[in-house]
């Protein structure tokens, strides 16, 4: 063939292929909630050609030439997907492909959790997916991956491992419900979180969904601020694994794994994920010590019917820093790590502050779906909680508190001394020490020791708090027409919680003397060394449970018990319905109601003497009416409202308030929440965008407090009927500018305020009333969390698996922190709370995707707070009266000494992570 004969024909077929050379493009979607899966890889098997999909779900290959190809669609939590294509002179439209989740029973927890479906469910929401806490959490608390949504504010408080904290709509953790895969979490005793006991949490969730204001769960769960929603994994569909390495800033160190059986062909499967942390902690003295393990077996039976055993926890012990610390003393003397709850011990760093917890809560969910209009899932439950929090007891040269003032020059305890102390040794802290005295155990005869009491000497003592907790959750799901849907069920739980103290170091001393348990006088120590008996001479002598390297975990014999020793009952009877009417003009219409029977009493085993340790029950009704509508115009917006009502039962800290059985608060009342709710939502192929507003009302908000005056005599404060209001406008977008590169963002602008001037009764420790006072509170602006937030990210994928990513978040209008109870003064009616200063926060992160011997590898690297910011992250209110426009003056002197002048925290400075992942 001549060089010209050559040419012609390889122009030839070029200009051929080109010519046929056609697109392939469709929509991929979520098989069991039809949302669009963003950024699912779409290639073609055996090219190098493939795209991701975009914010609708869709993708186009170009220039496919004519033939058969392998579609394979991959995306994290769901299964493989192959589709064969044949490409012959025209563009393909494979239309909408359904992909399934990679896990067993997803859609039926879907379900039971009220997940909300976009441009269907009328409620306020963002979802954050597995694959991104993956990325981007790292060494992070766990809700900060919620951080960049609307009206969101979380802060690490104290820096402790877990100890960190949420506020949704400026309503605070006890007022938002937590639902894991549906279950109910928040303590039946206060509705508290306490993120350190769900620690291994971050490896195990497939999606956080967060529905702000009254939310989707049809639960009588006490929704005020909002839901959050976390579904982890279950049972995976295929075989595999993973193990991850992480390192980060202070010796933070990470090793995770996952491994499958995937399904078996006896319809068996079997998944199991650990881990191990520890660390020095970013603050001085917070260690991190930390397991966690997740396992759930599946079994599926004639097509219809599962079986699923789940069991998680996260057993772990951390340092905290317990109180707020002085703002001045942090920035300009000690820094903003600084701790004054250690000091060097035998050597090593010790802590006044410690956490040890494992809330370990297992799960048996049967499903079946009785035909095709009828499911019916049941999930019995159970979890077992132990541990507890430690502190000081007791003080030093006969005085209490005295230890905290005498530290040495770096601002620490000096734990040596106070041993030297109480064991009746020369010291450096006083000219004294704490004399031997004469006693006797159990009438025996009499000896001389080191006694600690709270007349003098000092030790470290437990707070320990345990639960066992059992409860079923059933629901049945009913297709009624093919537009009518109903789904219902019960909510049952029984709860008995204990609480006591014990001893953890005598730090010398050979005995702690307590008195506070009327059954356990038979130990007597001669404080006045007259020799004699006297009544306030008899109580328990008690050993140290354990030594000065103890371990915390496990529960003791009563007569080891001090200071106090209480339990109570809890049962929760609930009843709940939802009707759902979607039409197919895009409107859909639901209601639902929702009823709860709570019964609670307490039972005394130091204050009341045997035979009358429990009180009677007592009984509370609440429940919840909610209703909203979604109408989708086109295939791109759509409008929604909600609406509801809430009446939430007190709970057991508010009905017991002095921790007394015969000073129970009869005068609690249910509170009631009214919300309302609108918004806008579009979706096009490169703008996804919500805007909504909404208004809260709270009423007869019950607030019980306790505090110590000048003499340490404690007070308790019963406040009734506060009331509050919470608006604003909320935002978030993302656009999707190149194939490569979108931004995403989003704003929340509240007006959060207290609405009355309640009244109070103040009584002492005997429930003597001390007086009555009026609270001002009307027009106060709620502390504690930002009114305002803005924030601004990016993600450009650079090709060759490499992709960087940025987020910037803005808070404005965070108001100090203050109790209802802190306003009696009228001087300060109308003396705004402290505006602290505002404040912007930049993260950034890498990841790399490559292969491993064939094994699918990510490198991530997470850069947080990158410009090292110094920002206050909470502070207690300082009001005062002379200065009552001091907002307006933010940054002059007077602000700065009048903010410098009050406690709080510090956020972290700048903290990095690194891991590396394999999969197998």
């Amino acid at each position: 063939m001549s060089m010209r004969k050559a040419f012609y024909s390889l122009l030839f077929s070029a200009l051929t292929t080109f010519a046929f050379a056609q697109n392939v493009t469709g929509v991929v979607l979520d098989a069991e909630t039809g949302e669009s899966l963003i950024g699912a890889s779409v290639t073609v098997e055996g090219t190098s050609m493939g795209t991701t999909t975009d914010f609708n779900g869709r993708f186009t290959i170009k220039e496919v030439s004519n033939g058969d190809y392998t579609l394979v669609i991959t995306y994290t939590g769901y299964e493989t997907t192959e589709m064969n294509v044949t490409v012959a002179g025209n563009n393909v439209d494979l239309g909408t492909v359904k992909v399934g989740s990679d896990v067993i029973g997803l859609e039926q927890i879907n379900v039971v959790a009220s997940i909300a479906i976009d441009r269907r469910t009328p409620v306020a929401v963002s979802t954050v997916k597995g694959q991104e806490i993956e990325s981007k959490l790292g060494n992070q608390e766990f809700v900060e991956a919620l951080k960049s949504t609307p009206s969101i504010y979380t802060t690490k408080t104290g820096g402790g491992f877990g100890d960190s904290r949420i506020n949704v709509r400026g309503f605070a953790q006890e007022d938002i419900a937590l639902l894991i895969n549906g279950i109910p979490v928040n303590g039946m005793e206060d509705n508290k979180v306490y993120w350190s006991n769900w620690a291994g949490l971050g490896d195990v969730t497939r999606t956080i969904q967060i529905q702000r204001g009254l939310g989707a769960s049809k639960l009588a769960v006490a929704s005020v601020g909002g839901t959050i929603n976390i579904i982890t994994k279950t049972t995976d569909q295929e075989q595999g694994g993973s193990i991850s390495q992480s390192i980060g800033n202070n010796n933070y160190r990470k090793t995770s794994f996952t491994v499958s059986t995937g399904r078996t062909e006896n319809d068996w499967a079997f998944t199991f994920s650990g881990s191990r942390t520890t660390g020095d902690g970013y603050i001085a003295g917070t260690y991190i010590d930390a397991w966690s393990y997740f396992m759930s077996i599946a079994k599926e039976w004639g097509g219809n019917q599962q079986l699923m055993f789940t069991a998680f926890g996260a057993p772990q012990r951390h340092g905290q820093r317990d109180f707020v610390h002085s703002l001045n003393t942090l920035k300009n003397v000690y820094g903003i790590k600084y701790n004054d709850d250690i000091g060097p011990y035998r050597g090593e760093t010790y802590n006044w502050r410690e956490n040890f917890y494992h809330k370990p809560q297992a799960s048996l969910t049967y499903i079946n779906d009785l035909n095709a209009k009828t499911s019916w899932v049941t999930s019995l439950y159970g979890s077992v909680g132990r541990g507890g929090g430690t502190g000081d007891l007791g003080g030093l040269n006969g005085r209490r508190n005295e230890f905290r003032q005498p530290k040495d020059s770096y601002g620490e305890h000096q734990w040596d001394q106070y041993e030297l102390y109480n064991s009746g040794q020369e010291n450096t802290l006083y000219d004294n020490s704490l004399a031997p005295l004469t006693y006797s155990i159990d009438g025996g005869a009499e000896r001389t020791g080191q006694i600690a009491s709270l007349n003098d000497g000092l030790i470290k003592r437990a707070s320990i708090n345990e639960h066992n907790w059992y409860g079923v959750l059933s629901t049945v799901n009913h297709q009624i027409t093919d537009n009518l849907n109903f789904n219902g069920g019960v909510d049952v739980r029984f709860y008995n919680g204990r609480h006591y103290r014990k001893s953890i170091n005598l730090l010398g001393a050979d005995y702690w003397f307590d008195r506070d348990n009327i059954n356990n006088t038979a130990d007597w120590v001669d404080f006045n060394g007259d020799g004699v008996r006297d009544a306030n001479e008899l109580g328990n002598l008690v050993k140290p449970t354990n030594d000065a390297n103890n371990t915390l975990f496990g529960s003791v014999e009563n007569d080891q018990k001090i200071d106090y020793a209480n339990d109570e009952d809890i049962n929760w009877y609930g009843a709940f319905g939802q009707l759902e009417y979607v039409m197919d003009n895009g409107l859909s219409v639901f209601v639902s109601g929702a009823l709860n029977y709570t019964q609670m009493r307490r039972y005394d085993y130091f204050l009341k003497p045997e035979g009358d340790q429990v009180t009677d029950w007592f009984s509370f009704l609440g429940g919840n009416v909610k209703g909203g509508a979604n109408y989708n115009f086109d295939g791109k917006n759509n409008v929604f409202f909600n609406a509801g009502y809430i009446s939430r039962a007190p709970y057991f800290d508010a009905l017991f308030p002095t921790f007394n059985n015969d000073e129970a608060n009869t005068d609690a009342v249910n509170e009631g929440v009214t919300s309302f709710e609108v918004g806008y939502g579009h979706r096009s192929r490169m703008l996804r965008a919500n805007i909504n507003g909404y208004y809260t009302s709270w009423t007869n908000k019950t607030t019980v407090s306790s505090y110590d005056d000048a003499n340490n005599q404690n007070y308790f404060l019963n406040l009734l009927g506060v009331d509050a209001t919470h608006m604003g406008v909320e935002l978030d977008f993302e656009v999707a500018l190149t194939s490569n590169f979108n931004v995403k963002g989003f704003a929340s602008i509240n007006n959060w305020e207290w609405a009355n001037d309640p009244n109070g009764v103040v009584t002492d420790d005997m429930n003597n009333v001390i007086g009555e006072s009026t609270f001002f509170l009307n027009g106060l602006k709620v502390g504690d969390a930002a009114q305002t937030t803005m924030g601004l990210g990016a993600n450009w994928d650079l090709g060759a698996g490499v992709s960087l990513d940025a987020q910037a978040n803005y808070y404005e209008n965070l108001y100090a922190s203050y109790q209802p109870g802190d306003r009696d003064d009228e001087t300060l009616k109308g003396v705004q709370a402290l505006r602290l200063p505002h404040f912007t926060l930049v993260d950034m992160g890498m990841t790399w995707k490559f292969k491993v011997m064939n094994m699918d590898s990510r490198i991530r690297v997470n850069v947080n707070n990158i410009f090292d910011t110094l920002y206050v992250a909470e502070a207690n209110d300082n009001p005062d009266p002379d200065q009552p426009n001091i907002n307006d003056d933010r940054g002059s002197a007077a602000y700065d000494a009048l903010l410098y002048g009050t406690n709080g925290w510090f956020g972290f400075g700048r903290t990095w992570n690194a891991t590396l992942k394999v999969n197998f």
